[in-house]
C-alpha cells in the first residue's frame, strides 16, 4: 500500500509538470493574440470576420488554461494505467467539463461561468480537484482489475486443462497441445479493450455524479443561501465565509454559488461590495500560491521542487501582463499535487482579503461607472458605448471578469489599497502553506512513506530539445 501510494504520488507530480506546458502555451497564445488586437486595432482576426466568430477562437486557447483539469485527468489516468486508461479517463473529463450541465456546448460553458455564469447555474460541477479524485479513482480500478483479470486467466486455464484432459479421452480430435490459457487468452480483446474500461469508466461515472457532483450542488445551494443571509447582516462575516468558499474550490459549485450571491446583491440594490469582496478573494488565491512556495524556499520548510516555483511564479506574471484570471488557473495545480497543505492555506488567504476588504469598506467603483478596462469601450461586441458591470452583465458579454479591481476604479481609494489587501492575505495563507506543508513532510517522514520531487519541466525540455539536436547530428554524419 506504501508503494502504491508514493507511486501515485510521483505520477500526479508528473501529470502536473506536462500539464503546465498545457496551461503556459494557451496563456501565451491568448496574451499573444490581445496584444496583436490592441497593438493593430484589428479585432477580428485570421478570418473571424464577423463578432460573434470570435469567442470561437479565445475559447480555444483558453480552453488549455480554465479547462486544464481535461488534459490532466487524461495524463494521470494514462500514467498511473496506461493506454487503457486514456479512453475512459477523456471522456469522463469531457462530460463532466461540458455536459454534466444543460449546456449546448463548450463554447457556452465557457461563457457561462468564465464570463457571465447564466442565471448563476453553470459551474464546473465536481470542482478541479474532482476531475483528479476521478482520474485516480478511475486508473486504480483498471490497473486492479487489469491485474486480477491476468490471475484470473491463469486460474481458469488451469481448469480448463484439466477438462481437456478429461475430454481427451473421449474425444479424440481435441489436440494435445491445445491449452486452456491459449484459449482463455483469445477473450482478451474483448475483456481487456472493452469490458474492463467501460466497466471501471461507468462504475466512476456513478461514484463521481452521486458522490461529488450531486453532493456539492446541494452544499453550494445551502451555502448560498446561508451568505445571502449573512451579508444583509453582518457583512464582514460575510466576507470571511466568500473567501472560505472561493479558496476551497476556486471554480466549482461553491465558489459560484459566493458569486451568485455577489452578483444578486449587486444587481439588485448597485451596491458593489460584495462584488469587489469577491475578486479579492479570487486574486488572492493565485499570490498565496506564490506566497507559500516562496516561504518555504526562503525558510527551507516543506519539500518544494523547481516545478512548485514554476507553478507558484507564472500567476502572477499574468497578474503583469493584463490577465488577472490566470493567476488562479496556476495556484490550482499546485492543490493537484497537495491538497490539504495548499487548499486550506488558499482558503485561509482569501477569507483574510475578504474580511480586510469589508473591514476598510472598499468598493470598486468601475462596477457602477461604466469605465470597466475590458471590452467595455466599443473594440469588442456592442459599439463604442461604454457600458456598466450590470449591463454587460444582462447581456452575457464574453470576457467580464470577476477580478478587475487592480486594473480598474480609483488609484488612492481602491487600486493601491486593494493591492496592499491582497499582498497581505496572500502572504499569511503563504504561511499557512508553509507550516502545513512542514507539518505534511515530517509526518509522512516519520512514516517513511514522503515523496520527494525533484522535477524541472523547463531543463527536462531543455535537455530533451538537445538529444534531439544530436540525434540529427548523428544521422546527418
Amino acid at each position: 500500500m506504501k508503494q502504491l501510494y508514493l507511486d501515485t504520488k510521483a505520477k500526479i507530480y508528473r501529470a502536473t509538470s506536462i500539464m503546465f506546458l498545457v496551461q503556459l502555451f494557451g496563456a501565451l497564445g491568448a496574451g499573444f493574440f490581445f496584444v496583436i488586437q490592441n497593438l493593430f486595432q484589428t479585432y477580428h482576426i485570421f478570418g473571424l470576420t464577423a463578432a460573434e466568430n470570435e469567442p470561437a477562437l479565445w475559447f480555444l486557447l483558453f480552453c488549455m488554461t480554465d479547462f486544464f483539469f481535461i488534459v490532466l485527468a487524461v495524463i494521470v489516468a494514462y500514467l498511473i494505467a496506461g493506454l487503457p486508461a486514456v479512453a475512459p479517463s477523456f471522456a469522463l473529463s469531457l462530460y463532466f467539463a461540458f455536459f454534466a450541465n444543460p449546456v449546448a456546448d463548450g463554447e457556452s460553458m465557457y461563457s457561462f461561468f468564465f464570463a457571465t455564469p447564466q442565471n448563476y447555474g453553470q459551474s464546473v460541477p465536481i470542482g478541479y480537484m474532482g476531475y483528479l479524485i476521478m482520474a485516480v479513482a478511475l486508473a486504480l480500478l483498471i490497473k486492479l482489475l487489469y491485474a486480477g483479470w491476468s490471475r484470473l486467466k491463469i486460474t481458469i486455464g488451469r481448469k480448463l486443462d484439466n477438462l481437456f484432459n478429461k475430454l481427451r479421452k473421449k474425444i479424440k480430435q481435441i489436440p494435445a497441445d491445445l491449452q486452456g490459457l491459449t484459449v482463455i487468452e483469445g477473450v482478451d480483446l474483448i475483456v481487456l479493450i472493452l469490458i474492463i474500461p467501460v466497466a471501471c469508466a461507468a462504475t466512476v461515472f456513478m461514484l463521481v455524479k452521486y458522490g461529488i457532483q450531486v453532493p456539492f450542488a446541494a452544499l453550494s445551494q445551502t451555502l448560498g443561501n446561508a451568505l445571502n443571509e449573512l451579508a444583509s447582516s453582518n457583512v464582514i462575516l460575510a466576507a470571511i465565509v466568500m473567501g472560505l468558499m472561493v479558496g476551497f474550490d476556486l471554480i466549482g459549485p461553491v465558489s459560484l454559488a459566493a458569486f451568485s450571491v455577489a452578483v444578486s446583491a449587486f444587481l439588485a440594490t448597485g451596491d458593489a461590495q460584495l462584488m469587489t469582496v469577491y475578486s479579492v478573494c479570487f486574486i488572492t488565491v493565485g499570490w498565496t500560491a506564490f506566497f507559500g512556495i516562496f516561504c518555504c524556499k526562503i525558510f527551507k520548510k516543506g519539500k518544494t521542487d523547481t516545478d512548485d516555483m514554476n507553478f507558484g511564479t507564472t500567476g502572477p506574471i499574468n497578474a503583469f501582463f493584463e490577465n488577472i484570471k490566470l493567476t488562479t488557473a496556476f495556484a490550482m495545480p499546485l492543490a493537484c499535487r497537495s491538497p490539504f497543505t495548499v487548499i486550506p492555506a488558499l482558503m485561509t488567504g482569501s477569507a483574510v482579503g475578504g474580511l480586510l476588504t469589508a473591514a476598510f469598506g472598499i468598493v470598486n467603483t468601475a462596477y457602477t461607472d461604466g469605465s470597466l478596462p475590458k471590452y467595455a469601450t466599443g473594440n469588442y461586441t456592442y459599439g463604442s458605448v461604454d457600458y456598466t458591470f450590470a449591463e454587460l452583465f444582462e447581456q452575457g458579454e464574453i470576457y467580464m471578469s470577476f477580478t478587475l479591481p487592480l486594473r480598474s476604479g480609483d488609484w488612492l481609494s481602491c487600486r493601491l489599497p486593494l493591492f496592499v489587501i491582497i499582498l497581505v492575505s496572500a502572504f499569511i495563507g503563504g504561511l499557512v502553506m508553509m507550516a502545513l506543508k512542514e507539518g505534511e513532510y515530517r509526518f509522512l517522514k516519520k512514516r517513511d512513506c514522503c515523496y520527494e520531487a525533484n522535477g524541472d519541466i523547463v531543463l527536462e525540455m531543455r535537455a530533451w530539445g538537445n538529444q534531439l539536436a544530436e540525434k540529427l547530428k548523428t544521422n546527418n554524419e
